[in-house]
């Protein structure tokens, strides 16, 4: 019986339940670990993945710019825009060709004269022409004038929408003769929404600027676009951010990057890089991610690591639980066996003595 003796079944079996406790405490302590390092893992890798999708938008937006330059160019070297016609019906029926193919991008093309007067202009239908009007004082205008290089312009308001313009100078290749200038406008927002959200702040969104830091296009709020990054309204609205303020400062600058932060509604990510077109800076993007919405997948993955966690915890448990119960069954058997036999040496042992008392009296009695 001292194999298996009331003290050994008692350290036996606090030491299963210590097994068994010790192994879910480290079972959890691990999967801590693991679900850690799954999060910084996928955030990280999605970091990567949102830094290339932002440099492949600001190349396929410089891609579609790049087009437009392309088509302009066309246009100042045709030969009725060469030869000065710059009002004819061929030179309208030309600009209205390329006005089609182009109207999914561009807002209006048209032509200014060397006195700043629009010749020819093609819009939507049912907005002003502008046929006529002067655009002397426009900053576009002079400096396409006084560099005669082509020009991108920063974001300007018109009718409560906000665009740009491109142009081109009209030169003559032979005479070298100034002639006027052909360009074209593009609404800010509805152009980067090709490109990605910009009107919904609670999913992924794109922020595009122009040189001076002029909001053209902003998922975070309408009321941003045409404000000035800096000035004190988008300053408030970032509660002076100096996270987003140095990554964007940085932007500006031409040099791409990324952060974390949170302004208040809630932690984001911001990957950025600027938009080159002939190979300079023109327009600066921004993809900003809440990171709830990252680690929404992530909590996709880590279920499905809990429901593995808790099925191997509950086998092991399980084993742990019948091993007891055969150990305590077995010990049960022993247990009862060695009762029956001190049982037995017992009967024994009365027999005899009772037999030995017995002969005692039988010699008392002589």
């Amino acid at each position: 019986m001292n194999l298996f003796s009331g003290k050994e079944r008692e350290i036996g079996i606090i030491s299963i339940i210590l097994i068994i406790v010790s192994s879910n405490g480290l079972l959890f302590y691990f999967q801590n670990i693991t679900e850690r390092d799954l999060r910084d893992s996928i955030f990280e890798q999605q970091k990567q993945r949102q830094i290339e999708s932002t440099k492949e938008i600001s190349q396929h937006i410089g891609s579609d710019l790049s087009l437009v330059m392309g088509m302009l160019d066309g246009l100042i070297n045709s030969i009725y825009l060469q030869q000065d016609q710059l009002s004819n019906d061929k030179t309208k029926k030309l600009l209205n060709e390329k006005y089609t193919q182009y109207s999914d991008v561009i807002d209006r093309l048209f032509i200014l004269n060397k006195d700043n007067i629009v010749t020819v202009s093609f819009s939507p239908r049912g907005t002003d022409s502008l046929l006529n009007t002067d655009f002397s004082f426009q900053d576009w205008v002079t400096q396409t004038r006084k560099t005669l290089q082509p020009v991108f312009s920063g974001g300007f308001e018109r009718l409560s929408l906000y665009s740009v313009s491109i142009t081109i100078p009209i030169i003559n290749r032979e005479t070298n003769q100034y002639l006027g200038i052909i360009g074209t406008s593009i609404l800010t927002e509805k152009f980067f929404a090709h490109y990605g959200n910009v009107n919904n702040i609670n999913r992924q969104f794109l922020v595009a600027y122009d040189k001076n830091g002029i909001i053209l296009a902003n998922g975070a709020s309408e009321t941003l676009v045409g404000q000035n990054f800096f000035g004190n309204y988008t300053q408030r609205f970032i509660n002076h951010n100096e996270i987003l303020n140095n990554l964007t400062r940085n932007l500006l600058a031409g040099n791409p990057g990324a952060g974390v932060y949170n302004y208040g509604t809630g932690e984001r990510l911001t990957t950025q890089y600027p938009i080159i077109v002939n190979g300079k800076p023109t327009y600066f993007v921004q993809v900003v991610t809440p990171t709830s919405q990252i680690y929404s997948m992530v909590n996709n993955v880590l279920s499905i690591q809990q429901v593995k966690m808790f099925s191997l915890f509950a086998a092991a448990s399980t084993v742990a639980i019948v091993v007891l119960v055969i150990l305590l069954r077995k010990w049960n058997i022993i247990l009862r066996r060695e009762v029956k036999r001190r049982t037995k040496e017992l009967e024994e042992s009365y027999d005899e003595m009772k037999h030995y008392l017995e002969e005692v009296l039988k010699e008392l009695k002589k």
